[in-house]
């Protein structure tokens, strides 16, 4: 091991030990000794990973963090894994997700064009999980090249003032899914509540936290990591309204009170059961008003928009119609209903019948989720890999104007 490791890689997991024994063999097939791993469990029955971890703990990259005698709210297992970690930069991720770690390389070719970089976030690839297929889907891969260094006061604009047309903010720069050095991570204990996570929607948070203390911001199009979603997992139940409550109660129970119901939610309608826009804007509500930060100037509207996108992700009909009178009587209810106009819902599309399609198309190779047989997120990442230009061929573009998508 290195004095220090060049990344530390944190996978925070509950009761999902399956999904997280295969992603732990994953990244430890990488023999890299720049990288350390924490793994923390926070599962009812402590006992299967305590057994599966009494060999993988003999590997000096690894520090477990067994589950305790009571549950921990996320927030609260997310922020021991931080507490542990000791890397240059911190990367987090599910416990059904897959990071290639050889994305060190990238920031330290970076950093020898520039020597300090406090933020480093890359693409990701989509998989479903065997299990987890209601539908036959695509994987999408970004095909550009570019590496970008951004401005701090673009990536705040672009992510708290809502526009771009999607269901959520533009650049969300953050330590899931990316990497945050563990020098801004401490900066954000020490200014923010004294802990590195405070908020139970944590890497939101994070990415708010984020955007206001770190300075040089890097960017990666080629992507370096997969989004897992398995059967278990919380993006598998937001598009059916009966998962939807169910995750949402568990949700709720787990943090120990309803974050819908906390003081700054008075005059803002919008419970994070409504979906990820709702979610997200709770979370920059949440920060903006307890830490006195100014909103974006015409965010509402654009929220208003991104409300009905959100609509259109619904799984059925049932699901989509909730959603769609939800929001529509929360923005009713929010400044007067002066922001209803900007509502216009998706339409749904059932997505038993999407066309399904594989090719090029607007600079992303398009193919099918189940290709060669892959049955995890490292496997459909490594046959990617060798399908995408090399990290050791990636443009450095930190002189050069980049325009989020």
């Amino acid at each position: 091991m290195f004095a220090q490791p060049k990344l530390t890689i944190c996978v925070p997991s509950r009761n999902r030990q399956r999904y997280f024994q295969e992603t732990i063999r994953s990244h430890l097939a990488n023999m890299r000794t720049d990288i350390e791993f924490v793994f923390a469990d926070n599962s009812d029955d402590a006992s299967i990973m305590n057994s599966f971890m009494e060999d993988v703990v003999a590997d000096p990259r690894v520090k477990y963090l067994a589950s305790g005698d009571r549950v921990y709210p996320m927030v609260e297992n997310w922020d021991r894994c931080v507490e542990a970690a000791t890397g240059e930069f911190i990367c987090m991720i599910g416990d059904d997700d897959y990071v290639d770690v050889n994305v060190a390389d990238l920031i330290i070719r970076s950093q020898a064009e520039h020597a300090l970089i406090d933020v480093f976030v890359w693409n990701r690839l989509t998989y479903n999980w065997p299990g987890n297929r209601p539908n036959h889907c695509n994987v999408s891969v970004p095909l550009k090249t570019g590496v970008h260094r951004l401005p701090r006061a673009m990536l705040y604009q672009e992510f708290f003032s809502w526009k771009g047309g999607k269901a959520s903010p533009n650049m969300a720069f953050g330590f899931y899914h990316g990497a945050v050095s563990k020098r801004v991570m401490d900066k954000i204990k020490a200014k923010f509540g004294g802990k590195y996570c405070e908020y139970p929607v944590v890497d939101f948070e994070n990415v708010c936290k984020v955007l206001v203390t770190a300075e040089n911001m890097f960017y990666s199009e080629r992507p370096f990591s997969v989004l897992g979603s398995c059967a278990e997992s919380n993006s598998a139940k937001i598009k059916v309204i009966e998962k939807i409550k169910e995750q949402h109660a568990a949700f709720m129970a787990e943090t120990g009170r309803n974050i819908d119901d906390d003081p700054h939610m008075k005059d803002f309608p919008f419970p994070s059961i409504l979906g990820l826009a709702a979610c997200i804007a709770q979370t920059q509500h949440w920060f903006l008003t307890t830490y006195g930060y100014s909103p974006i100037k015409g965010w509402e509207a654009n929220f208003a928009e991104a409300c009905g996108i959100n609509c259109g992700m619904m799984g059925n009909q049932a699901a989509y119609d909730t959603v769609v009178e939800g929001y529509r009587d929360a923005l009713s209810r929010w400044h007067g209903g002066k922001y209803l106009e900007y509502f216009k819902p998706a339409a749904f599309s059932d997505p038993t019948g999407a066309q399904f399609f594989m090719g090029v198309a607007d600079e992303h190779l398009l193919i099918d989720e189940e290709i060669a047989g892959v049955e995890t997120p490292a496997e459909l990442y490594q046959l990617v890999d060798q399908m995408i230009t090399r990290p050791q061929d990636l443009t450095l573009n930190f002189d050069e104007h980049f325009k989020a998508a």
